[in-house]
């Protein structure tokens, strides 16, 4: 697993920036969601709140595969992830909620994942390059 830089980092834990979680199911039928829930907790670690996110979570329950693109602008990022791991009570969740709550939602359980890989999706001629 890698770290996320500090800017990629930065621009997702920015509820102002347009975030897409993207699963595949189990044949590889691509789904993609605007996801105002994920936050990178850690260098190495995101979380997703499951909220309204019925196929998306039965799409990770079936297949692994996820990854995210994070926008800011011309800035953009895609954060491949791995190893899911699906969060029913606990702190973690507890602290999602209570994000949440200010918004109106509420996450009936958390989708933790490791970082993989980090490409540059920016308009810029380092685009599809990968960073981590």
């Amino acid at each position: 697993m890698v770290a996320l830089p500090e800017n990629v980092m930065a621009l997702i834990n920015n509820p102002q920036n347009v975030k897409i979680l993207s699963t595949a199911s189990a044949d590889g039928q691509p789904h993609a969601i605007v996801c105002g829930s994920i936050v990178a907790v850690a260098a190495d670690k995101l979380v997703v709140g499951e909220v309204l996110m019925k196929k998306s979570s039965a799409n990770l329950q079936a297949n692994p595969k996820a990854a995210i693109d994070v926008v800011a602008g011309m800035e953009a990022y895609e954060v491949v992830l791995a190893n899911p791991v699906r969060i029913t009570e606990g702190p973690a969740l507890d602290q999602m909620n209570e994000n949440l709550a200010a918004i109106g939602l509420r996450a009936g359980a958390l989708w933790m994942f490791d970082v993989a890989e980090v490409y540059n999706e920016s308009a810029n001629p380092a685009a599809g390059s990968k960073i981590a």
